[in-house]
């Protein structure tokens, strides 16, 4: 035999649970991005105002040209299988400084951010860059967000290095 007030009591205890599941199931069917198709990344890219421009790299892997501020940024592939299906991308800008960045300024520069990074090639010119994983998947407001991250982030090196 039953016991009507302990069931009664079980699906009143589960009710804010299949709400909550109903309210998801939307969300959950919202398309993700991921890095398998570059030629989404651009376009997002393009929906947010900046130009992206599809190419290679020079090992083969898909890259994209764009700019912000006034200065032209990369976009590089990463993790790929025979130059497709890949998986995280980074975003990339270089500077050619006069006299070039010391070390020190740099290590001050990426001990004070979280999400961007400076390295100094041989003749110390700085190249600002941001890894971003998109395997499995994310919605498109968090790869928006993340591109205007990036462009936040370049805009504060460039004041940074007062270019």
């Amino acid at each position: 035999m039953f016991n009507k007030s302990l069931i009664t009591g079980a699906m009143l205890a589960l009710a804010p649970l299949t709400a909550s599941a109903q309210a998801v199931t939307p969300a959950a069917a919202t398309p993700l991005v991921d890095a398998t198709d570059p030629a989404v990344i651009a376009a997002l890219i393009q929906d947010l105002g900046y130009k992206a421009k599809l190419t290679t790299d020079s090992v083969g892997d898909p890259m994209i040209n764009s700019s912000a501020h006034g200065y032209d940024f990369d976009v590089f592939f990463y993790d790929c299988t025979d130059n497709a299906n890949c998986r995280a991308i980074q975003f990339s800008a270089s500077f050619d400084m006069t006299d070039g960045m010391s070390l020190t300024r740099a290590e001050d520069f990426n001990r004070d951010k979280r999400w961007v990074k400076v390295y100094l090639n041989d003749e110390s010119d700085p190249r600002v860059e941001m890894d971003y994983n998109l395997y499995g998947g994310v919605s498109v407001a968090n790869f928006n967000d993340t591109v205007d991250w990036w462009q936040v982030m370049m805009q504060q090196f460039i004041d940074y290095i007062d270019f």
